[in-house]
């Protein structure tokens, strides 16, 4: 790989992790009061923390290879650069588009919502009707899959266990690439190593840096709020009681836009639970100042503030809670636009940190900020569609 590239990746993964950690302490601030951060003199432009990604020549077939290391830990060898991806998981495959890589993918599966977001992957790659392998949420037969002949298959590791990737694997005869996004340095961390695959460094640094400029504009503001100043926010999947974890994406992001996880005040540690359930009694007692919930295709916010009865859960017994009481209960208004376990995490960032604070973002236009992402990142308009070079 490029030194010069591998030293981009370095410094952009350097510069996430200062975003993505909020405030640098006084000693990181110039004589001006302002953070400033020497990236160059931390790194050993003779150092890859990605070792392990360099490309080898295999001997018996004179093929160019790739070595990389899966979400759970598995070390995968690939031709180089792969060139025939097929994805049964639809936020790595948002990736895969955002580092450049729609040659690159033959073959996809599973797609929630299809009817809303086909005319957006169609914008991005004219081939994605014929790239399906099967329709709706439904995902393809292992003998569909093997019609395109694939190199590397990419699955949502919750969906399968590790001796069901095994069998895909032996029944397929090629490496299943597990995906877990747990962190947003998770998520860096896969724009990094699908560059890496499909040789775009050049994109994946370019993504990087679009997706950490984004994030500053929120936390360069909420880094500085005091803690007393960040609402306890109960975010809301689902299935209503489930929740996130101290240790989750969903919980980095509701931090970074200025936010404190109500599960931070559980006596009970929940820490290593990934999707803890609670109950009515709990939820009381927590007592959060803001609801926080996923998109829920049968529930708005105003349902829980009215105390509506949804699918058996009757919100009445809600209306002591002080984000009840308040009319504090927000939503993700688009699962699709701010999917936080894509490259479109910036946005979610944004949007949660405009209903936390709306007096601290009331400048941030998230409609210009939207299209401006989608423009950096994806060539194209949103949400027109529109190729940005044509316009």
């Amino acid at each position: 790989m490029n030194t010069k590239i591998k030293v981009l990746f370095i410094a952009l993964i350097f510069m996430a992790s200062v975003v993505l950690s909020g405030c640098v302490d006084n000693s990181a601030e110039g004589e001006d009061g302002k953070s400033s951060y020497n990236i160059d003199s931390d790194i050993d432009s003779e150092t890859d923390s990605n070792a392990d990604l360099d490309t080898d020549i295999d001997e018996d077939s004179d093929i160019e290879t790739i070595t990389i290391t899966d979400d759970m830990g598995r070390e995968i060898t690939v031709p180089f650069p792969c060139e025939r991806t097929v994805f049964l998981v639809e936020n790595a495959m948002n990736s895969m588009y955002a580092a450049g890589g729609a040659d690159n993918i033959v073959g996809i599966g599973a797609v929630w919502q299809e009817e809303e977001k086909a005319p957006f992957f169609r914008a991005i790659d004219p081939n994605y009707d014929k790239k399906r392998l099967s329709e709706g949420n439904t995902q393809p037969t292992d003998e569909i899959m093997a019609s395109v002949n694939p190199e590397l298959i990419f699955l949502w590791t919750a969906d399968w266990d590790e001796s069901a990737i095994r069998a895909k694997e032996e029944i397929l005869g090629v490496p299943v690439y597990g995906v877990s996004i747990d962190s947003l340095d998770d998520l860096q961390r896969q724009l990094d190593t699908f560059s890496k695959l499909t040789g775009k460094e050049e994109q994946g640094v370019e993504v990087l840096r679009v997706m950490n400029e984004s994030m500053e504009k929120v936390t360069y503001v909420t880094c500085q709020l005091a803690p007393e100043e960040k609402p306890t926010v109960y975010w809301m999947w689902g299935d209503i009681y489930g929740t996130a974890s101290p240790e989750s994406t969903a919980n980095e992001l509701m931090e970074k836009a200025g936010g404190a996880n109500v599960l931070n005040n559980q006596k009970e540690s929940t820490e290593n639970i990934e999707h803890p359930v609670l109950n009515l009694e709990t939820l009381l007692e927590l007592n959060p100042e803001v609801i926080y919930m996923w998109y829920n295709e049968n529930l708005n916010p105003e349902d829980i503030i009215e105390g509506r009865t949804i699918d058996g859960v009757n919100f009445a017994d809600w209306q002591e809670i002080e984000a009840v009481k308040s009319g504090r209960v927000y939503e993700i208004s688009d699962p699709f636009v701010y999917d936080f376990h894509s490259p479109r995490l910036p946005l979610a960032m944004m949007h949660v940190a405009k209903d936390l604070h709306p007096d601290r973002f009331a400048d941030l236009n998230l409609t210009e900020e939207t299209d401006r992402f989608y423009v950096d990142v994806y060539g194209i308009h949103y949400p027109g569609l529109e190729p940005a070079s044509e316009t």
